[in-house]
């Protein structure tokens, strides 16, 4: 009987992981992913590299904070920027539906009396990691948008990150490299293990 609830348990998880890696590979469409750490000898070692896109030089601060600025002066939100704004908040949702199915679940196993004690502590440290997890991506995406990223989300699963950010003006490398540097310290997880989309 305890192995059946530790199967369903998993199986649960693995559902709710499948639901959130198709969510993020939904929403995520078409758009420029960076792959970080995976370089060749062409490259140097650990940087980044854009992927399906070109990278440019970083403009001067002073000129993109001027054109920026004289871009939105008229106080409209395109489509785009709504549609981008929408992308987040529904990711965020989707994020947030499925850690509450996974900890209801694993909630349901440590509730249960029949269930063994090794089936409760499996539970347990998989409410801790969940737990875990929501405070590491939080802190990534606070230290994200710190960097001058208008928006970001990050997803932690099995020891990989996938983060999508949304910036105004060209991504450059120097942002995918300022990335890779945030979520491995704050996860403690190699560059190699780090997708970063552009939206």
């Amino acid at each position: 009987m305890a192995i059946r609830k530790r199967q369903l348990v998993l199986a649960a998880l693995v559902v709710a992981l499948g639901a959130a890696v198709y969510l993020n590979w939904q929403f995520g469409g078409s758009q420029q992913i960076i792959d970080v750490g995976t370089g060749t000898s062409e490259h140097e070692f650990g940087a980044a590299q854009l992927v399906n896109g070109s990278v440019t030089s970083a403009p001067s601060s002073n000129s993109s904070v001027q054109e920026n600025a004289s871009e939105n002066t008229s106080g409209t939100i395109s489509t785009a920027e709504t549609d981008v704004n929408s992308y987040f908040a529904q990711s965020r949702l989707e994020r947030q539906k499925s850690r509450d199915a996974s900890q209801e679940l694993v909630q349901k196993v440590l509730d249960d009396s029949s269930a063994s004690e090794d089936t409760k502590k499996e539970a347990a440290n998989q409410a801790a990691e969940i737990s875990s997890n929501i405070v590491t991506e939080t802190n990534i995406e606070n230290l994200i948008k710190s960097k001058g990223f208008i928006d970001c989300v990050a997803f932690l699963q099995n020891g990989s990150c996938n983060v999508v950010v949304h910036k105004e003006g060209e991504f450059v490398s120097a942002d995918a490299i300022a990335i890779k540097d945030i979520v491995v310290t704050q996860a403690k997880i190699t560059s190699d293990k780090i997708v970063i989309v552009s939206k």
